[in-house]
């Protein structure tokens, strides 16, 4: 049996309307995840292309140096994906404070950002409308953590890059 155009044609647009949902299903959740995955390669690119020198170097006496933004990142990410998971509390901790040489920042920064993506991989869209209780009774959904790491990731690059223009360096792949 041979199938004419409009068959094929009728099979194809079926098999599509019977998948569609599918892709729609999570739109939120692949946005967020495809998001945090741009802002995250954009920190790490920049980390990883500033000098081991440039760590210890701060703009003015009452702003963090690069070292600590970039491990303010790694924990207040590992802090908000925590919240995500209802795990308020549960984060791995990080000290900004540590005069931690580059590589160390890099594995501690990717260690976060992987703990997020498994955290951002267990969602789905209907658990965006879930409420996390904090242990002071604060509730929130959980879209509001999620929107918190694309805001508090994202602002901090902005930091990164200033850092890195000040010291004559481009911060992505330029």
């Amino acid at each position: 049996m041979s199938l004419k155009p409009r068959d094929c044609i009728f099979s194809a647009v079926l098999a599509l309307a019977l998948t569609a949902p599918a892709f729609a299903q999570n739109a939120a959740m692949d946005g967020i995840r495809t998001e945090f995955a741009a802002v995250k390669k954009s920190v790490v690119t920049a980390a990883n292309k500033a000098p081991e020198n440039l760590y210890s170097y701060r703009p003015t006496e009452d702003v963090y140096t690069l070292r600590k933004m970039l491990l303010h990142i790694a924990g207040a990410s590992y802090n908000i994906c925590a919240g995500f998971q209802n795990q308020i509390g549960k984060a791995p901790k990080v000290d900004v404070d540590k005069k931690a040489p580059k590589a160390e920042v890099l594995k501690t920064l990717d260690e976060a950002f992987a703990y997020c993506d498994a955290a951002l991989a267990k969602s789905s869209d209907a658990t965006l409308g879930e409420t996390v209780t904090a242990p002071n009774g604060t509730k929130r959904p959980k879209s509001y953590y999620a929107s918190h790491l694309l805001a508090h990731t994202s602002l901090h690059y902005g930091n990164v890059v200033t850092y890195l223009r000040i010291n004559g360096l481009a911060p992505g792949g330029e």
